[in-house]
């Protein structure tokens, strides 16, 4: 087994900002989306955020070369493997559960992650994309897992 290395919250801190998205399409069908309406080009990541051994958030992800910053784009919540131990008639059968990336937003269906300061025009143009119901910052100072979404 590898060594396990840890960051301490007071040596590492990463600054950026998140756009939080209530929308019901699929991961790819929103990249598509946005890339259509903001001029993006969100691609699918060759590697996903893996939280825990088998719980795995899909990311899509763009370079901005005119502002030199890094876009991200994913879902708060997948489905994966509960412990909840199961009694009676379906105790052998095997549970999932909904896991988080940001459990205190677990309303949130997709964040986006900017690592440069973005104008509120942005959140505007997302707002007024017909698939999306909103969009709105997030205060990441506030967040208990902001380490989650160091990646």
């Amino acid at each position: 087994m590898g060594t396990k290395h840890k960051i301490l919250e007071d040596f590492y801190d990463e600054w950026f900002m998140l756009i939080a998205l209530h929308c019901n399409l699929e991961d790819h069908a929103l990249a598509y989306v946005l890339n259509s309406r903001l001029k993006t080009r969100f691609k699918r990541s060759k590697q996903d955020v893996d939280i825990e051994e088998n719980l795995a958030f899909p990311m899509f992800e763009w370079f901005d070369e005119k502002t030199d910053s890094n876009w991200s784009l994913f879902p708060n919540g997948v489905f994966g493997d509960s412990n909840v131990s199961m009694t009676g008639l379906f105790k052998d059968m095997p549970s999932s559960a909904k896991h988080h990336l940001v459990p205190e937003y677990k309303e949130v269906d997709y964040f986006i992650k900017i690592d440069q300061e973005v104008s509120d025009t942005l959140v505007k143009s997302i707002q007024e994309i017909p698939t999306v119901m909103t969009a709105y910052m997030v205060d990441c100072e506030k967040l208990n897992s902001k380490n989650n979404l160091i990646f």
